[in-house]
């Protein structure tokens, strides 16, 4: 099992309990303590509060969840964990207020009486349980993260990385790693794609083999992380290196040149005691991720149950106004350069690409069908994607998901491709609102940086823009042909 799988469970289990006694704790404080006037000596005994401490306590593991307190801590000061515990009690504090007093702001809205919101007793216990709370979740992290600091410093339950470049820098950085023996990192190896060098010894630890090694090395190795330690001038080996760990869920670092660290190309992190840059980090926050695939989920089971006259509809009309299915079905490559097939209305003459093969869109496409003009200009083509949406294929917002035979292509042209296929494909994206269909390969290189400035700024709020922008589209025809 992953070290930091195993890191997460017993967190979380430890938590539950924490949360448990923060809310006993909380019962004895305020009815048995004497500290409040408010005692009670006869029934309920605190036994019956079992149910609801149990409700509240996985209400807050389920928040602790959204607000990335489940992510990897390690590598973190403990200060930034305790800050962000800290705001999620204060969050959880406040929609605990608002459930409990619904009726009371309900009468303030007709009376005007404010009192019977804030009241003594109702303030002291929130204030007295979200105290708790906090003390017993920090102390709970402040525990966990020195249990496994010990953990890592003894070899135990630790994540092995690889090095790429069996050089002067990669012996200098397995130095620095083993410097650091509490962040849970050990070299196993290095990889260098100079063939000759496979089979040595550098550092006393093996040259497993050449880039196109590295899937096979990280599976039998069980890798958890890369370090591209040899600086290098050509963003094409980078790439190359990228292409390999496409489908491997690692953490991928460099070590930064200095036009990298001073133009903030990339994230840049302080690990082993040097700067190594982060490459193909999600930047949304967890808690918006989570928040952002709840939308997902909602808004396409709404469009696809409400939206269902419109969608019988359309797939009769494209029935009635030429032969074909209705559906198009499309090999399409998804998050991590995974395939799935995706699901569109069908815009386009039966095998209108057999002749020419694949082809990009363009102005007065002789391949679209009339009623494909119309159902592309008003995006309803878009509509069964929604179901790759519910199925985690897509999210309604991200990159336009491309062809395989595209995605080869752009490749071999576009330096940092890979990135875009990092992320979700989405029915709508920053490059679909700001750029027409694609025409040529200098228009996908235009929405590539759309996609890679998507990448950079990933936000709920960007999000929020981009459906607004998409809406717009579709009402006034703006961007489509």
């Amino acid at each position: 099992m992953n070290a930091r799988f195993t890191e997460k469970i017993i967190t979380f289990f430890f938590d539950a309990i924490a949360l448990n006694v923060a809310f006993f704790t909380t019962f004895w404080i305020r009815y048995r303590s004497g500290f409040f006037a408010e005692e009670i000596y006869g029934t309920p005994q605190s036994f019956a509060y079992f149910e609801p401490s149990v409700i509240l306590s996985g209400a807050w593991i389920v928040l602790f969840y959204l607000t990335g307190l489940y992510r990897n801590w390690t590598k973190e000061s403990r200060v930034d964990e305790l800050f962000v515990v800290a705001r999620t009690v204060f969050i959880g504090l406040f929609m605990m207020f608002l459930v409990t007093s619904a009726p009371q702001i309900m009468e303030f809205a007709q009376t005007g009486d404010i009192r019977r919101i804030f009241t003594p007793t109702k303030l002291a216990t929130l204030f007295t349980y979200g105290g708790c709370v906090l003390f017993f979740a920090s102390i709970n992290r402040f525990i966990m993260h020195t249990f496994f600091v010990a953990l890592f410093s003894k070899g135990i339950a630790i994540d092995r990385v690889l090095i790429v470049g069996a050089d002067k820098s990669g012996e200098e950085l397995v130095r620095d790693i083993n410097s650091f023996p509490q962040l849970g990192y050990r070299v196993a190896g290095f990889i260098d794609d100079n063939g000759s060098r496979k089979g040595t010894v550098c550092a006393g630890l093996p040259v497993f083999g050449t880039y196109s090694d590295i899937p096979a090395v990280a599976a039998r190795e069980k890798i958890g992380g890369l370090i591209i330690g040899r600086v290098s001038g050509s963003a094409n080996e980078i790439t190359r290196i990228l292409d390999y760990c496409a489908d491997l869920k690692i953490d991928i670092f460099m070590v930064p040149s200095l036009e990298d660290v001073i133009t903030g190309h990339f994230k840049t992190n302080q690990l082993f005691g040097i700067p190594l840059m982060v490459l193909l980090q999600d930047h949304m926050p967890p808690w918006e991720a989570q928040v952002k695939r709840l939308i997902d989920i909602t808004v396409s089971l709404g469009v696809l149950v409400f939206g269902s006259p419109i969608l019988l509809g359309t797939a009769l009309l494209i029935r009635a106004t030429s032969p074909g299915p209705a559906i198009y079905k499309q090999e399409r490559v998804g998050r991590n350069g995974k395939n799935y097939v995706m699901y569109k209305f069908r815009s386009m003459y039966i095998d209108a690409e057999s002749r020419t093969g694949p082809q990009w869109a363009k102005e007065n496409d002789p391949r679209i069908t009339p009623m494909g003009r119309f159902i592309r200009k008003t995006r309803l083509d878009e509509l069964p994607q929604f179901l790759n949406v519910l199925k985690g294929e897509m999210s309604l917002v991200g990159p336009r998901p491309e062809r395989p035979f595209f995605v080869e292509k752009l490749r071999q042209e576009i330096p940092w491709y890979i990135r875009r296929i990092k992320m979700k494909p989405g029915i709508t994206g920053w490059a679909q609102v700001k750029h027409k269909y694609d025409a040529s390969i200098e228009d996908v290189k235009q929405k590539v940086l759309y996609d890679l400035y998507y990448f950079e700024n990933m936000s709920l709020a960007l999000d929020i823009k981009i459906i607004l922008r998409t809406i717009l589209v579709v009402f006034t025809g703006k961007g489509a042909h």
